[in-house]
This record gives structure tokens, C-alpha cells and sequence, in this order.
């Protein structure tokens, strides 16, 4: 697959699944004080970044999850990252991400599955340097052309690994729906044949 089918997938696995998120999701950022937008949690500049490319949406950025929620201005900025605009700005935006997501993961030399480079890029928008960090420290130990031993090193490892233990008990249920929509995925369109575990 090239680079932009495979950003394609990745975009659409994201949207589908929802594991960062609807299109109107906004939540307070674990980091700080500041809202983590849309359907891939976008935060600080790629936020502001992606409201400016919705008419309005400049009202919104630059603001703390704080003022928004206060002011009572949460509302309307989840009516406009979900309105027509704000989806096919989101859309924009993430397939573009999408995008650097595989140039990155390309770097992980037996990462060459379709399968399980749709997998670990669905995981990217945590971060998309340490997912192929995490995957580089194990390839030499662990066959990354094998979507089910990828889903295991996500779901044990991946939190730990990636030093956000908080997220411990989630990251295996994300581990878990993100294989189960990965493997059912039919992309024959793309020469490439279905999952047999």
C-alpha cells in the first residue's frame, strides 16, 4: 500500500473506532489547562491550528479548557468542531497527520505489514516519535509482521513503555477494539488478503 492508502485506512480507523474521540469531543488535557479537540485530541497550536481553518473557530483558540467551560462557550465550540466546516477541517488535518504518521513508522525496518502499519498508526496520535520508538526497541525481539503479537505489545507494554502508566487500564481495551477493526478491515481493493489469526 502507499503512503496515502495507508494514511487513508489510518484516518478512517481513528473516525470509525473513535478511540481519540468524535468529532466534537473536547476534554481538559492531561497535561495542563487547555482543551484537547476533535477526533484526534488535537492540542495547543495543532488545535489552535485547526480551529483557524473554521469559520469562528478563532473565537475558540488560544483559550483554557477552563474559560470555555465557565464562560459557557463549551458548548457552542463542540457545535462548530461538529458542524459540516469543522468535520472537513478535522478531516483535513488528520489526513495530512495520517500522512507523517506512516513516513514515521517507515522507519521501523520490519514494520512493512499493511495490517499492522495501520495497527501502530492508529496509536500514533499519542505521539507518533515514541510509537516508533517503542516498536524500533522491539523489533529484534518480536516478529512486527504478526498483527496479534503487535496487539500484545500495545496492550502490555505500550503504557509503561511510553511512561503514561495513568492510562494503564485503557490502553488494553484500545488494544483490543483497534485489533478487532484492523483485522476485519477488507482491503483487498489493495491487493492485500484477509486476516487469518
Amino acid at each position: 500500500m502507499t503512503v496515502q492508502e495507508l494514511a487513508r485506512e489510518i484516518a478512517k480507523g481513528l473516525i470509525e473506532t473513535g478511540i481519540e474521540g468524535g468529532f466534537g469531543s473536547v476534554s481538559c488535557s492531561t497535561a495542563g489547562d487547555y482543551p484537547s479537540i476533535g477526533c484526534s485530541q488535537w492540542e495547543g497550536g495543532r488545535a489552535d491550528g485547526l480551529l483557524a481553518m473554521i469559520p469562528g473557530g478563532d473565537a475558540y483558540a488560544g483559550r483554557t479548557y477552563s474559560d470555555l467551560e465557565y464562560s459557557g462557550d463549551l458548548d457552542c465550540l463542540i457545535e462548530l468542531l461538529e458542524s459540516e466546516e469543522g468535520q472537513n477541517a478535522q478531516m483535513i488535518l488528520l489526513a495530512a497527520d495520517c500522512e507523517a504518521y506512516v513516513e514515521t513508522l517507515q522507519e521501523v525496518e520490519t514494520l512493512d505489514d499493511s495490517r499492522c502499519m495501520i495497527y501502530a498508526g492508529m496509536w500514533c496520535p499519542t505521539s507518533h516519535y515514541v510509537v516508533r520508538r517503542f516498536l524500533e526497541n522491539r523489533e529484534e525481539e518480536h516478529d512486527l509482521r504478526d498483527l496479534d503479537e503487535v496487539r500484545k505489545l500495545f496492550e502490555y507494554d505500550y503504557a509503561t513503555a511510553a511512561g503514561c502508566s495513568e492510562y494503564a487500564y485503557g490502553y488494553p481495551n484500545r488494544a483490543r477494539i483497534t485489533f478487532e477493526y484492523v483485522s476485519s478491515l477488507d482491503l483487498s481493493e489493495y491487493g492485500v488478503p484477509e486476516y487469518n489469526s
